[in-house]
């Protein structure tokens, strides 16, 4: 039991941790920048994906204080996790091709080159694309590494206490 209580204070840790990451982005008006800038709001997405696998993971461990039936069934209960943050990875992915074909889709339907107004609407369109690529990137990537640090010191912690 006390080996769970180190596993579940561990993951705490890493809990508090990303609300002191989501505080320093909210106060740099982080999140108001990708409701601007990333149009298909799967940046949004992405970080719900990250809140609830991270509570998902907090009661994993939390239920294996109770029903502990060894160190191999506690890692079977978790492998869902590194799908979720694989999954992430490639919301981000579908995010940067979204971003691309608005990108490069929508900028050059109406370009007229002699026509100042026409190139700086272009350029516009263009950035609010290229900022939706980027932005669901950084987010997927971000989440896909905290997901995997939560996994990977779970899983260390388990196998740890399995051969002490």
């Amino acid at each position: 039991m006390d080996r769970l209580n180190s596993i579940l204070l561990r993951w705490w840790f890493l809990l508090c941790t990303q609300i002191a990451f989501g505080t320093v982005a909210y106060h740099f008006n982080f999140f108001h920048h990708l409701y601007r800038e990333d149009t298909t709001r799967i940046g949004f997405f992405i970080l719900g994906v990250l809140i609830l696998t991270s509570l998902w993971l907090g009661k994993k461990i939390y239920s294996l204080k109770f029903k502990w039936a060894g160190p191999d069934d506690a890692i079977d209960k978790l492998s869902s996790g590194w799908f979720i943050a694989e999954s992430c990875l490639v919301l981000g992915l579908i995010g940067t091709v979204t971003g691309f074909i608005l990108m490069l889709g929508t900028a050059f339907t109406e370009l007229d080159v002699t026509n100042i107004t026409s190139v700086q609407n272009a350029l516009v369109k263009m950035s609010l694309g290229m900022s939706t690529a980027l932005y669901t990137t950084l987010v997927g990537l971000i989440s896909s590494l905290v997901i995997k640090i939560q996994l990977v010191t779970i899983e260390r912690q388990i196998e740890n206490g399995q051969q002490s």
